[in-house]
């Protein structure tokens, strides 16, 4: 499946889906053991499509990744 981009508050990931992007930017928001704890926000953390951003994404690349300008 092509990787499309996805906003989790600020930041770009590119992934093939929303859950993945958001399992990736969740770690660089807050540490895993403060989402252990409030499980809510975790639940509440969205992955957004940017569809304005997919073309940006880097071919070379086969799994998700964050986003660097």
């Amino acid at each position: 499946m092509a990787m499309r981009a996805y906003k989790v508050q600020d930041i770009v990931v590119f992934a093939s889906r929303g859950t993945e992007a958001k399992l990736l930017a969740a770690p660089k928001i807050r540490p895993d053991e403060e989402w252990r704890e409030d499980v809510a926000a975790w639940v509440a953390l969205r992955a957004e499509r940017a569809p304005e951003l997919d073309d940006q994404v880097d071919p070379a690349q086969s799994t998700p990744y964050i986003f660097q300008p």
